[in-house]
């Protein structure tokens, strides 16, 4: 990681520190938070050619398939959204142009940052760039889902919340409790 990226890392960590010392349970923590990760991360697709942040909405399995395959999780209907799409692109391109939620992938955060800012707040963390390094990198994980997937997620209460008795030790327990079998973590 170059010298700016890592000083625009660490601006995002005092972000975090300052806006818990404040109290600011407002503050937009899904930006600061992903907005580290694009700084401190070693993947390149991460990043704009301007070096910003890309976001990864609705992502295409042609055009960000690197991305994709950098992700820390992979569901089993992802996995099969990415091989149709690998084997007929002509089709798979069509139906994601008509927004066909059949074909749509999702990138999520496997602990949700909501769980992880909650923490912060909570005082579990040493509010210091090196705490909050240490636990984001703990805890920061992305997975991509099916749309089907991620669907289920709601209905079992699991969208922004860890499933009940989580053992602080899974990052991945939600797609667990939810029924989501990984092809690769």
């Amino acid at each position: 990681m170059s010298a700016r990226l890592r000083v625009l890392a660490d601006s995002y960590l005092d972000h975090i520190r300052i806006a818990i010392e404040a109290g600011d349970q407002g503050a937009p923590f899904r930006d600061f938070v992903d907005n580290w990760n694009a700084f401190r991360c070693d993947h390149e697709h991460h990043r704009s050619r301007g070096d910003r942040p890309r976001w990864f909405n609705n992502p295409s399995a042609l055009a960000r398939v690197q991305m994709l395959d950098a992700l820390d999780f992979r569901s089993v209907g992802a996995s099969a959204i990415l091989g149709d799409a690998a084997r007929d692109p002509a089709a798979y391109q069509r139906r994601y142009a008509a927004r066909d939620r059949d074909v749509k992938l999702v990138v999520d955060h496997a602990v949700p940052i909501g769980v992880m800012v909650a923490a912060l707040f909570a005082g579990d963390v040493e509010l210091t760039r090196e705490g909050i390094d240490a636990y984001l990198n703990r805890w920061y994980r992305l997975g991509l889902l099916s749309h089907h997937e991620d669907a289920s997620l709601n209905v079992q209460g699991l969208r922004s919340a860890m499933p009940v008795g989580w053992d602080r030790e899974n990052p991945y327990a939600r797609y667990k409790a939810a029924g989501i079998a990984t092809a690769h973590v």
